[in-house]
C-alpha cells in the first residue's frame, strides 16, 4: 500500500536510501533534510508498505524552471528493500508519482540515474522514460 511518508517512517526511509546509495548517509544531514521537506509543498515523498514495513520510497521534487513552459517533476530517490524487488512495487510507485505529475498539470517527469546502474535503466525505459540529457557533476568538497 502506497502512503505519503510520514516523520514517523524517517528511520526505515533512511535504511532504504543507505541501500540505494550502498553506503550509510550521514544521519544527521539526512533527518534535517527529511524534516525540512515535510513541510515544503514541491516535495511529495511516498512509501509503500507492507503489513507495517516500509519497502519502498520515492521522493518527487518539483521545479519551477524558467526555460520550461510548466513546472517539471523531478523522481529524486526510487528504492525498493532487497526481498521485494520485481514484485511490481517500483512500478506502483512510479504509476503514482505519475498520477500526481497529472494533477499537477506538470510538463514532464525528469530523473537521474548513475551511468553504471544498468538494472535502472532498463526499468525505467520499460516505463517509458527516455534518455535525453548528459549530466554533469563537480564535487566542491
Amino acid at each position: 500500500m502506497i502512503n505519503e511518508a510520514t516523520l514517523n517512517d524517517l528511520d526505515a526511509v533512511y535504511k532504504l536510501i543507505c541501500i540505494l546509495e550502498d553506503d550509510k548517509i550521514d544521519y544527521q544531514h539526512f533527518s534535517h533534510t527529511y524534516k525540512n521537506h515535510m513541510n515544503n509543498k514541491d516535495v511529495i515523498y511516498l512509501v509503500y508498505r507492507y503489513k507495517n514495513d516500509v519497502v519502498g520510497f520515492v521522493s518527487f521534487m518539483i521545479h519551477h524552471y524558467l526555460h520550461h513552459d510548466k513546472d517539471v517533476g523531478e523522481i529524486v530517490e526510487l528504492v525498493v528493500k532487497e526481498g521485494y524487488r520485481s514484485q511490481g512495487i517500483g512500478h506502483q510507485l512510479l504509476d503514482e508519482i505519475e498520477k500526481r505529475a497529472k494533477l499537477l498539470a506538470l510538463e514532464q517527469i525528469e530523473l537521474n540515474t548513475s551511468t553504471y546502474r544498468n538494472d535502472a535503466h532498463r526499468f525505467y525505459e520499460k516505463h517509458g522514460f527516455e534518455m535525453s540529457h548528459y549530466n554533469y557533476t563537480k564535487n566542491v568538497t
